[in-house]
């Protein structure tokens, strides 16, 4: 089967700029993309297939007609695959837990991950708090106390970073990182830095329902995220989370070798180039490998594969 190639749906942000198209070498990119879809369903948004057998249909249309592709399709297709690219730092934000997405029609919360391609010198992330209770978190919000309230924790390029719902989190400017998420599309704004959008508007702010969806448990401001590494001659395969959420993996590549059929995959070549049963493929790459199906590789190239 030749190779299923899908094509990133870009998101023009406050926080974007040129780093997809530049990085991912994506030309037919706009300015001020700060993120991009690698791989949804969500609405009428849907990554469209753009080789192979199945050209011109969109991801969403595979789910539901072609389940042999998976092999467990009775639910919504169950994540957003995201390039995350900021030039500047994300809002301060929170996603609900299955207990709060519930109500709002979802089946599940909203988890997600970051692997970091790329990271500048002293990079850091917004995450966790420091308030021990709800009414602790008011004073400091009333106060307006925010460089006191929010918790950070240091990354360098290579890290990667498990984000449960109810965490609060945001990313921060100069990174390219490989974002993995639940399918719940909800995200509640906490603070934004008081920034102006270009009308002179402040954007709109949930203060009220991310405090509702908020955590206190300490244990979660940790990172949970414990890599480790087979390495099988010219392949390392880096296991770097699989729990009830998604399974994620880092494949680097430095010769002959196959990755096995196993579950479908979500591929994005994150660095470098080879081949891929016989199809040349390269950095942005995003590649849809079926339930079943194994990859011949070789070059020197990274992947970062994902299955639900």
């Amino acid at each position: 089967m030749a190779l299923l190639r899908f094509k990133p749906i870009p998101k023009q942000t406050v926080w974007g700029g040129n780093t997809c198209r530049d990085y991912y070498h994506y030309d037919w990119m706009p300015d001020g993309v700060g993120q991009a879809w690698a791989f949804a369903d969500q609405g009428e948004q849907s990554n469209v297939c753009v080789s192979g057998e199945y050209e011109g249909k969109t991801l969403g249309e595979l789910w539901r007609e072609h389940s042999e592709l998976f092999g467990d399709t009775n639910r919504q297709f169950p994540v957003i695959i995201s390039l995350l690219c900021p030039v500047d730092d994300l809002s301060i934000q929170v996603h609900p837990d299955t207990e709060h997405a519930k109500p709002l029609g979802f089946a599940a919360g909203k988890n997600e991950a970051w692997y970091f391609l790329e990271a500048a010198e002293g990079s850091e992330l917004v995450y966790g708090h420091n308030a021990t209770d709800e009414a602790d978190l008011r004073n400091y919000i009333a106060e307006g106390r925010w460089a006191d309230l929010i918790d950070h924790l240091p990354i360098e390029k290579d890290d990667f970073v498990y984000l449960p719902a109810g965490l609060l989190h945001a990313c921060c400017k100069n990174v390219i990182a490989y974002e993995i998420q639940q399918a719940t599309d909800v995200t509640y704004r906490f603070y934004d830095y008081d920034r102006v959008q270009a009308d002179g508007s402040l954007r709109e702010l949930h203060l009220e329902q991310a405090i509702d969806c908020l955590s206190y448990d300490k244990s979660m401001m940790v990172n949970q995220a414990k890599p480790w590494t087979e390495d099988l001659g010219n392949m390392k395969r880096t296991h770097l989370i699989s729990n009830d959420s998604f399974t994620v993996e880092k494949i680097e590549v430095t010769g002959p070798c196959t990755l096995p059929g196993e579950e479908y995959k979500l591929v994005t070549v994150g660095r470098g180039s080879g081949t891929a049963n016989g199809e040349d493929i390269a950095v942005g790459d995003q590649i849809l490998l079926p339930k079943g199906e194994s990859l011949e590789l070789d070059g020197n190239v990274t992947l970062l594969t994902t299955t639900a």
